[in-house]
């Protein structure tokens, strides 16, 4: 599917939106290893992608020293240029239109923060100007990395304020449980958003409109329903 013509079907539905980025393997191919520790050993040393499904056994707990280490994300990352490319059109194109860009990561929040966005900077991507979510420190409470975005997206949908809503992600499980919010968001929540957009008695109109992309390997997105 053409990107412009993706935009152009999204802005055909009135209102604010917000868009979801992915980090790793969206936005930068990343390399640092999640560890799994039993008996004060490292047992196992995971990938991001092995990472979002692995279920800890007994005696077994994660270590992500490399995960949180803002030097080492800067120097090994390799920039998927296809979806900061995407990125920053997306923001030119909504910028005073209050839409909004949220970076979305399993990560847990990063000591050096300064570190961490000039990872993005070095690519031209405005870090400063976008909200950052970091589903890795909530992840033991919501059970799972996706049960963690799922929570992170909701927040935003209870404020009403958005029409429309997109994640870009290359995880297929994160992708399948954003899509089953649009059968989740609470009615009061769906009443707030007719109420604020005045679509009040117009039930033909989607009061939110779900979007998700996939990404896949080569940085080339894939639209899933």
């Amino acid at each position: 599917m053409k990107f412009h013509s993706f935009l152009n079907e999204l802005a055909s539905i009135y209102g604010k939106g917000i868009t979801f980025f992915d980090i790793d393997e969206t936005i930068f191919n990343t390399f640092a290893k999640i560890y799994v520790i039993k008996n004060n050993k490292i047992i196992k040393k995971l990938s991001n992608q092995e990472f979002n499904t692995y279920k800890l056994e007994d005696g077994e707990s994660f270590d992500f020293r490399e995960f949180r280490d803002a030097k080492m994300f800067r120097s090994t990352s390799k920039p998927i240029m296809p979806t900061i490319t995407r990125i920053k059109r997306m923001f030119k194109n909504i910028t005073g239109r209050g839409s909004e860009v949220v970076l979305l990561t399993a990560r847990g929040s990063f000591p050096d923060m300064r570190e961490f966005k000039r990872t993005f900077k070095d690519h031209g991507i405005p870090v400063d100007q976008m909200k950052i979510e970091f589903a890795g420190d909530i992840q033991s409470a919501a059970g799972s990395v996706s049960a963690a975005k799922k929570q992170i997206i909701m927040k935003y949908l209870k404020t009403g304020e958005y029409r429309r809503v997109r994640l870009v992600d290359d995880d297929l499980k994160n992708v399948k449980i954003f899509l089953s919010l649009e059968h989740d968001v609470p009615k009061n929540v769906l009443e707030l958003v007719k109420k604020k957009h005045n679509i009040i008695g117009v039930e033909s109109i989607a009061p939110i409109q779900f979007f998700a992309l996939l990404v896949n390997p080569d940085g080339s997105l894939k639209r899933l329903q």
